[in-house]
């Protein structure tokens, strides 16, 4: 025997080793992978955040563009000067910033004002420096809109006689037709500066590519030349090293934004963790080398103890048959004393002392339900209490009403279960107010008894009995009577370690009776 768990703990440490460095591969595995995965759903987290704050700008912008031309067409309908226009335009660059340029152009394309936002000095051009722009695309394109359409222009670097401005002033533009009374009378346009747009990034680390892939937002290539990166570049371990997204504006403004996932966090993370799986793998078996020689240690020791559990087994299934065949007698010899006052009740005349004798059958047959109950259950400590009132106020009242009576019973006590020394005094107690109930309480043979007793903390629990009957006599001291019944209701509450009080605020006799479970000694 000894000799075949030798090989069994062999085995079991040999496929257990297996399974366990197994498992740590295949966790290391998919832990980079999920790391992995994460840093690619941050990178499209900031694309998604990038394109978000793009459509933000661009949108902002139109509405601009349409807020200045709702301005100078209010100027033509009230027929004010053009410098008072002017002087709103100039306004409306104080306190938009991302614009360095606002202008009307009249349908000649010459430029009636012209305002420009330069080193943060802003000024309206005078008569002799307007200039005349009905060449430009820009013109020609919005010339052609309806009222309320915008042009806006692709990203170019804004060109003032023939040559780009240096410092590189990126700019958009946007322009929309102005009309008084249905007429046409020229266009407005705003000149985005696209550097304050690129201001909104600094917090997402991502690249920003006009159409012509030319950088005009990344930290590691030089602003406005062409792209050097390699969007469709792999790592060693074939995943992406580079993640985009194409953004388009109206369906004819193209823009790409990529970012790349942090790759040195991930390898320090994945190193970390392989680091954590490998010790734990390498403890986790020499844990089970140690367990298994413990257990074989053991081995010799579990005979005797299974031995003696086997024993103990025995003496316990041996014991509760007992209790059961003493529970069983107890109820039989209860129930022989109930026949026999019975058989004595029979050969007397006189009903009052036939009616004690009668009681006195009740109370041995409340006490001898519990027994049957204990005797039935495979739990011999408790009873179902609510099984245990059905069965004792079902029995009272077929044989004190017989079996045809219109006496209900209401019994709420579910999942209520009480041990033998709570069960009996408050199963007599219950006892004496039923059979109060049965005796006086319906004078037309109807009624209702009921019954609820509820869990409070423990040990406590709260009993709240009564009927709907002709309630309790009025020359009866409740507290005071030479009532054995209800001496022995206030006895059996105070065995219970509680306290009884009258509920005058129902119809008939009710009670209320807090009571503890009373622990077993035995």
């Amino acid at each position: 025997m000894g000799k075949r768990i030798t090989i069994t703990a062999s085995a079991i440490f040999l496929i257990s080793t297996i399974l366990l460095w197994y498992n740590a591969f295949e966790r290391i595995k998919t832990y980079h992978k999920n790391i992995t995965l994460v840093a690619n759903i941050k990178a499209n987290n900031r694309l998604t955040d990038g394109e978000d704050r793009l459509h933000k700008l661009y949108n902002i912008s139109k509405k601009d563009i349409l807020f200045i031309k709702d301005l100078i067409e209010l100027d033509f309908k009230t027929k004010q000067p053009t410098n008072l226009s002017a002087l709103k335009f100039l306004r409306f660059l104080e306190i938009e910033d991302n614009y360095f340029q606002a202008r009307y152009i009249d349908l000649n394309g010459k430029e009636v004002i012209r305002v420009d936002n330069r080193n943060d000095s802003i000024t309206i051009l005078p008569d002799s420096q307007l200039q005349h722009k009905g060449e430009r695309y820009y013109f020609k394109e919005t010339i052609k809109l309806a009222s309320g359409e915008v042009f806006i222009s692709s990203l170019d670097f804004n060109v003032e006689n023939g040559k780009v401005e240096v410092p590189y002033r990126p700019t958009i533009r946007f322009f929309t037709p102005v009309f008084s009374e249905d007429n046409l009378k020229g266009i407005v346009g705003l000149n985005f500066n696209v550097n304050n747009w690129l201001k909104n990034f600094s917090d997402l680390d991502i690249g920003l590519l006009n159409a012509d892939n030319e950088v005009f937002y990344h930290d590691d290539e030089v602003q406005f030349s062409t792209s050097k990166t390699d969007l469709t570049e792999v790592n060693d371990k074939g995943n992406p090293v580079y993640l985009s997204k194409s953004v388009n504006f109206d369906g004819a403004h193209n823009w790409t934004i990529y970012t790349k996932p942090d790759f040195s966090a991930i390898d320090s993370d994945y190193n970390n963790y392989k680091f954590s799986i490998f010790k734990t793998a390498a403890i986790l078996t020499l844990s089970i080398l140690v367990f298994l020689i413990i257990i074989y240690s053991l081995y010799q020791k579990n005979k005797y103890i299974t031995a003696l559990n086997e024993t103990s087994e025995l003496r316990l299934l041996e014991r509760n048959t007992l209790l059961k065949e003493i529970h069983h007698r107890v109820k039989n010899n209860l129930q022989i004393i109930t026949s026999l006052l019975s058989l004595q009740s029979s050969f007397i005349e006189d009903d009052q002392v036939k009616g004690l004798f009668r009681y006195g059958q009740y109370r041995i047959n409340s006490m001898a339900i519990v027994h049957e109950m204990l005797y039935k259950n495979s739990d011999l400590s408790r009873i179902n209490y609510g099984e245990y009132l059905h069965q004792l106020v079902g029995t009272l009242i077929t044989s004190m009403k017989g079996s045809k009576n219109q006496i209900e019973h209401r019994i709420d006590a579910d999942d209520l279960f009480l041990n033998i020394d709570t069960s009996i005094p408050l199963g007599l107690l219950i006892n004496e107010i039923v059979t109060n109930s049965l005796k006086y309480g319906f004078e037309n043979g109807e009624g209702i008894i009921s019954i609820e007793v509820r869990k409070l903390k423990y040990p406590n629990f709260i009993l709240r009995i009564g009927d709907n009957g002709a309630g309790f006599p009025d020359d009866i001291n409740f507290r005071n009577t030479v009532s054995l019944g209800l001496k022995l209701i206030h006895k059996l509450a105070l065995q219970l370690r509680g306290n009884i009080e009258k509920d005058n605020s129902k119809q008939g006799t009710h009670y209320i009776i807090t009571f503890q479970e009373i622990e077993q000694t035995s």
